[in-house]
């Protein structure tokens, strides 16, 4: 039987089984970096995207079907996809579960390290039709993530702290992709073992981890904000830097690229140049 026609099985992120009778051609996804990950794979098989996806430019001219907090059932029905993806939380879990009770299957897509991204294109192209399209990309982005762990691997540890956003501020733990990333550039963070991914920050905490480096997503102003505290390493050496571009906050097929860049902000710390 050909592989346009075979029918495919695949576990999604949550445990769930996702079974098509043949490969999906029509596809809706819910979270732009599942967006992002089909567009790598089968651009072509995309009808619709949520709200806030906008990589690559042409997923824009797409219809927007919501986002992860109201979606719009009735929009993505009249659509007739073969699959969605989405990343399943509280905000959505109902949406979800009405769109299988009517009979279209879902794939939750939620992955928490390059690895769960590479495994991530490998089942979608399987669901896709495109399983070596798929494995390409996915074993193009385990030898980037091994060649980036290879040659930060033991050197001197970093004191990183990343911040999101403010009032009130949070930050990563060793839970989040992100948090695993600081790891793999041999940063230590204040919150690293903490049991939240995304865990609330205290600025107390912060100035007295006394980071090497400080990582802020979020506007100008909030880099300026730090001056405030001159004692802290990275403010006296100037190591206060903005995350710049969204594939560094996108478990997507563009992470581990930028991670190379995240991996280069922590090594200033040790000397290193920044590209």
């Amino acid at each position: 039987m050909s592989t346009a026609s075979a029918s495919v099985t695949v576990r999604d992120d949550a445990g769930a089984t996702v079974t098509l009778r043949q490969p999906a051609k029509r596809v809706i996804t819910l979270t732009p970096h599942a967006t992002e990950l089909v567009a790598a794979i089968a651009p072509h098989a995309l009808v619709a995207v949520d709200r806030f996806s906008n990589y690559p430019p042409a997923v824009t001219k797409l219809p927007r079907v919501g986002d992860y907090a109201a979606l719009n059932i009735e929009g993505i029905v009249s659509l007739k996809p073969d699959l969605v993806i989405s990343w399943e939380g509280e905000a959505n879990d109902a949406a979800t579960r009405r769109l299988r009770e009517l009979g279209i299957e879902v794939f939750n897509s939620r992955p928490d390290t390059v690895e769960a991204i590479a495994s991530n294109l490998e089942r979608l192209g399987s669901l896709l039709g495109q399983p070596q399209r798929g494995q390409v990309l996915a074993d193009a982005q385990r030898r980037s993530l091994a060649g980036l762990q290879q040659r930060y691997a033991g050197l001197r540890k970093v004191r990183v702290f990343l911040q999101l956003g403010d009032q009130p501020m949070y930050t990563v733990s060793k839970k989040a992709f992100l948090g695993r990333a600081l790891v793999d550039c041999g940063a230590t963070t204040p919150y690293g073992d903490d049991a939240a991914m995304v865990p609330l920050a205290s600025l107390e905490t912060v100035l007295q981890f006394r980071p090497d480096v400080i990582l802020v997503d979020g506007d100008q102003s909030l880099l300026g904000r730090w001056q405030r505290f001159p004692a802290v390493p990275a403010v006296v050496n100037r190591r206060v830097f903005p995350l710049q571009g969204d594939a560094l906050v996108r478990p997507g097929p563009r992470f581990v690229g930028a991670m190379a860049q995240l991996c280069s902000w922590v090594d200033t710390a040790r000397g290193g140049k920044l590209p």
